[in-house]
Formats: structure tokens, C-alpha cells, sequence
């Protein structure tokens, strides 16, 4: 087994036993590490064992594990080598610690992200390399190197434009400097291939796939070859091209899709989904695939959004980028973002006053931001704008969403769930509204059918979703089964600020007081607006009164106050 790094005098250790030894170093209770360097270091170690370190940069550790969004840039956040620096310190401390135990050690070098396994009575790894800033540097993808080295004439440009928003603070001052984009709903075409045998089934598929990524309504369907390139007057609209291969035997059907870029044919993501077929269940499975092959393509965290997302467009592009940039925020949670989206949203409106895709997520923007701030005078406003969404396009899960979203904040708990509701009966491919409607009935005291919905979701996703996992942890939470709302939290990848919440509720009530003391300055750590997210969990949210009642208890328990937010005026 290959060593990166090692000095050719270090005895490696072979490959089962590596394995034996990263398995044993994630379970052991010794290594005391956060949640998120654990997900670190299996990201590393299952790229490592599968041959695909190579891949593994900064960049990819910050999309991956750090859910950095897909404009990150190493240069100008360290995230990624802040955290590989405690890491390593943890691991150094930690093989301190069992001292004479005999077996493998795990070392990850500096200035890579490789981790390499030798015997334990070996020197650790030198802690200073000087490719280290390089590193950083080099792994900035092509194309963000290229948007990274612009010619003299358009970082004059730059310049100018960043000064005139600093003077001006506004993003008015930015469309008057830079020309108007306005983006569209990307086009896709699909072809698919399959053996002769199986041409039925895949037309079955074939079929279903198009209604279900139509009622996303995040793409728009192409017939015929899918041409990119710019539209009447100034919109501007990508369009992609899907390649499936459909199989099946007696024990599973398969789909192999691949999406390129239909200006260039570059090939941008690869993927490939199964299911397995039980008896007398095929109709079933078949729709289980073409759920999971939609969400991926098409779903609100989709390839073709993400990818459309991470495209080079000017700030001040207004349409459908507006709207995947105020989702992208609503999703962080963030007030900074919250307050870079919302002018982009209201210039979309303000150019398309039949945008219903951008008033409903101006109007979920609305709700977090007041939710963030502790004003609720964005609540009435969001409801307007979800209202007007709605009668606009009433087949819209974005619509259905923000009037869930916007009437739930104002206590019409029953109303928002019956808004919820339509959405799923229109769209039940998509598992993030199923499971933000769980989200919704369990708060509201609806048990058994939120726990429900949040099952059926993750179903749905074949993947934890957070909401959906939010729901589950709750429900071990509310009935006392603290030790198993741990489990599930820390079964969730890279979790949000909510679930870190609920963790360490759970820690606190199982009475651990040093676990729990450890646990919240890890969640100081990873969590900076832990403070903030605790007082906006407690701030408008109309929980039951009984569940309300024991979340409090719980963070008490640990030693975190409640604090009131007061409104700091609008955004």
C-alpha cells in the first residue's frame, strides 16, 4: 500500500490493517473530536482506500464536508486548513494518549490532505511544510483560477464598480454599471439507451422522468438536440443535455445518466442510481428510481440548479440565478447572504412582475431574515408575497412552500399544513417539501403523521435530509429517548445549527455534565451563530407548548442561555 508523504525509512502498514485501524480510531470515545472533523477524516480516509485521493482538495473538502457553497475559494477562506490543523493536533493527542498500545497510527501530513498509516512506534509527520500557503492556492479550480485572473481593463473595472457600491450601497448603483442579464430556467434534453429487452421498462422510465422533472419546476424540457446560447433581447438561458442508460435484471433496475453542458459537450457530472426489485413490487421500485433520478437532476438542491448556481454571471443578473442565490441563502441560513439576495429577488420582481419563483422566495427570505433579526414585521410581507405567488401558479412547490413557510410563522398552523399538503400531492418526488411539511405537523403536535412524513422523505431522497432528520431527532427528544437522539444526530452529515442544538439538549438531559460541557465548546467551534440560532428557535416558532417546554429545559441543561432578540429594523 502506497504512503504519500512517508520518509522511505517509515514501516507502512498493510492495507487491512490500515483499515482495521481508521474503523477503530471513528469508533473509538477517546478521540475527542467534533462531529465535523469525524466527517472530515472519512471523507479523507474512504477517498484514500477507494484510490481518489487525488481528488481530494481543499476545494472539495469545503463543498463536501464544510458545505461551502460552489464559489469557495481557499485563498480567501481558510476554512479547510484551520480545521486539518486541529484535526492533526487532535490526532496528536490522541495516539499521546493510548501511548503504548500496540497497532497502526493515522498521520495526515501537511500540505496534503492524504492520510498515511504506519506503525504506531513511529515519529509523527513533520508539522511544517512549506508547500503549505501553495497548496491552498493550487487547489482553486480551472475555472475559478480563470475568473481569478481577469486583464487589467476589467480589474479597473472592478474596482470601480466596488467603489461605487461602497459609496452608494446600493445594488441599483451595480445594474448601472453593468449591463442586465436576465437569466432563464435552464432547457434540458434527455435520450436515453437501453438493450432491446429492457426497451420497455425504460420507456416506462423514460416517461415518468419527464413528468416528475417537470414538476419540480426548476428546468424546462427540451425536445430535439439541446442548443445553447443567448435568447431574444438580453435573457440569457443554458441548456444541458442528459444521457441515460436504463438496465435491469431480475433482482434490480439501474439508470446511468450523465449531464453535459449543451454548448460545449463537456461532460459535468456522472452519476448512477438502482433499486432493488422485491417480488411483485416492480411498478413500485420503478417509480422509487424515477424519483431519486428527478430529485437529483431537478430537485432544489439538483445537479442542473447547482451547477447553474456556480456559473460565472454578473452581480447583477437578475431571473432564475436570483432565485437559486436566495434559495442557496435561505438554505444557509445566513443573515449576510440573506441581505446579498434580496435586492437581486426584488429587481427580478421588479422586471417580471409575474415571477412567481422569485416572490416565493422573497418570501421565505423574508421569514428567515425576520426570524434571524427578531422583527416580525417581515412575516405579513412574506405572506403577501407567497399569497401572490400562489394565484399566480398554484402548481408551484416553491409557491406551496412559502405559504406553508410564511403561515405557519403567523400561527395558522392548520392552514399552512393544508398549503403544505397540496404541494406534495402535486410534486411527491420532492422529498425537501415533504420533509419541511413534517417539520411543520410535528411542531404543530401532529405526531405520528410529521414522524411519518419525515420517514417517507428520507425514503424518497434515499439520504438523510435535514429537516426530515430534524423531525426524527425531536421525536426520540419528546419521548425521552435522549441517548437515541444523540445517535441520530450524529448520524447526520455535516449538520445545520438547529440539530447541533438538539444534541446537545439530548447530552445535557442524559446528565453527563463534562460530555456536555465538551460538546458546547466543540458547537461554539463549529457553530459561531449558535447563540443566535438558539434565541431564533425560541423566537415566532409556534411550537406545542409540551415540546416548547422540553427543548427549553434541555438547552438550559446545558448551560446556554435564551436570550430575546430585539429587532434591529429592517434589512
Amino acid at each position: 500500500m502506497a504512503a504519500n508523504g512517508v520518509g522511505s525509512g517509515a514501516r507502512v502498514v498493510c492495507e487491512s490493517d490500515a483499515r482495521m485501524e481508521a474503523e477503530r480510531l471513528l469508533a473509538d470515545p477517546r478521540l475527542h473530536v467534533s462531529d465535523r472533523h469525524k466527517a472530515f477524516l472519512r471523507y479523507i480516509v474512504d477517498a484514500f482506500f477507494e484510490g481518489r485521493s487525488g481528488s481530494v482538495k481543499a476545494y472539495s473538502i469545503a463543498i463536501d464536508v464544510f458545505n461551502r457553497p460552489a464559489s469557495f475559494n481557499p485563498s480567501s477562506d481558510p476554512i479547510v486548513r484551520i480545521e486539518a490543523t486541529r484535526l492533526r493536533e487532535s490526532l496528536q493527542s490522541y495516539y499521546k494518549e493510548i501511548g503504548g498500545e500496540p497497532g497502526a497510527r493515522l498521520d495526515i501530513p501537511r500540505g496534503r490532505y492524504v492520510p498515511i498509516f504506519v506503525e504506531r512506534d513511529q515519529p509523527p509527520c513533520p508539522q511544517e511544510d512549506p508547500l503549505d500557503f501553495v497548496e491552498e492556492v493550487e487547489e482553486i479550480p480551472v475555472r475559478e483560477l480563470t475568473k481569478a485572473r481577469p486583464i487589467w481593463k476589467q480589474a479597473v473595472i472592478g474596482l470601480a464598480v466596488f467603489c461605487a457600491v461602497c459609496v452608494a450601497g446600493g445594488y441599483g448603483v451595480v445594474r448601472a454599471l453593468i449591463p442586465a442579464v436576465d437569466t432563464e430556467k435552464p432547457f434540458v434534453s434527455l435520450s436515453l439507451a437501453t438493450a432491446p429487452e429492457d426497451r420497455q421498462a425504460g420507456d416506462a422510465f423514460m416517461q415518468g422522468l419527464s413528468v416528475s422533472m417537470a414538476r419540480f419546476g426548476t428546468v424546462r424540457l427540451k425536445t430535439g438536440p439541446a442548443n445553447a446560447g443567448r435568447r431574444s433581447g438580453a435573457a440569457e438561458q443554458h441548456s444541458y443535455h442528459v444521457s441515460l442508460r436504463y438496465e435491469e435484471d431480475a433482482a434490480s433496475s439501474s439508470v446511468w445518466w450523465q449531464v453535459a453542458d449543451a454548448a460545449t459537450g463537456e461532460a459535468v457530472w456522472t452519476e448512477r442510481e438502482s433499486r432493488p426489485i422485491a417480488a411483485g413490487s416492480r411498478a413500485g421500485e420503478m417509480t422509487d428510481l424515477v424519483h431519486a433520478v428527478s430529485r437529483r437532476l431537478a430537485g432544489p438542491t439538483g445537479i442542473v440548479g447547482t451547477i447553474e448556481l456556480r456559473r460565472d454571471l454578473p452581480v447583477a443578473a437578475t431571473g432564475n440565478v436570483c432565485v437559486l442565490r436566495g434559495e442557496y441563502a435561505i438554505e444557509q441560513r445566513d443573515v449576510t447572504e440573506l441581505k446579498r439576495a434580496r435586492p437581486c429577488l426584488e429587481a427580478t420582481i421588479a422586471a417580471d412582475p409575474s415571477d412567481a419563483d422569485a416572490m416565493a422566495t422573497l418570501a421565505r427570505l423574508f421569514i428567515w431574515t425576520g426570524r434571524a433579526l427578531g422583527d416580525d414585521s417581515y412575516f405579513d410581507r412574506g405572506l403577501e408575497l407567497a399569497n401572490r405567488a400562489a394565484s399566480l401558479s398554484a402548481s408551484s412547490p416553491r409557491a406551496a412552500l412559502a405559504q406553508m413557510a410564511t403561515q405557519y410563522q403567523l400561527g395558522q398552523n392548520e392552514t399552512a399544513i393544508a398549503a403544505g399538503k397540496r404541494g406534495i400531492a402535486l410534486n411527491p418526488e420532492n422529498a425537501d417539501l415533504t420533509a419541511r411539511v413534517s417539520k411543520v405537523m410535528y411542531l404543530s403536535a401532529q405526531w405520528e403523521e410529521g414522524l411519518e412524513l419525515a420517514r417517507q422523505a428520507a425514503d424518497v431522497a434515499g439520504q438523510p435530509i435535514r429537516d426530515a432528520s430534524f423531525v426524527m431527532i425531536l421525536d426520540a427528544y419528546r419521548n425521552g429517548q435522549y441517548a437515541q437522539a444523540v445517535f441520530l444526530a450524529r448520524q447526520v452529515p455535516a449538520p445545520d445549527t438547529p440539530i447541533c442544538v438538539l444534541k446537545l439538549a439530548a447530552i445535557a438531559r442524559l446528565g453527563d455534565r463534562p460530555a456536555t460541557e465538551k460538546e458546547v465548546a466543540d458547537a461554539r467551534l463549529q457553530h459561531p451563530d449558535l447563540d443566535r440560532t438558539i434565541a431564533a428557535m425560541f423566537f415566532a416558532v409556534r411550537y406545542d407548548r409540551s415540546l416548547e417546554v422540553a427543548l427549553r429545559t434541555g438547552v438550559e441543561q446545558t448551560g446556554l442561555k435564551l436570550p430575546e432578540l430585539a429587532s434591529n429594523g429592517p434589512m
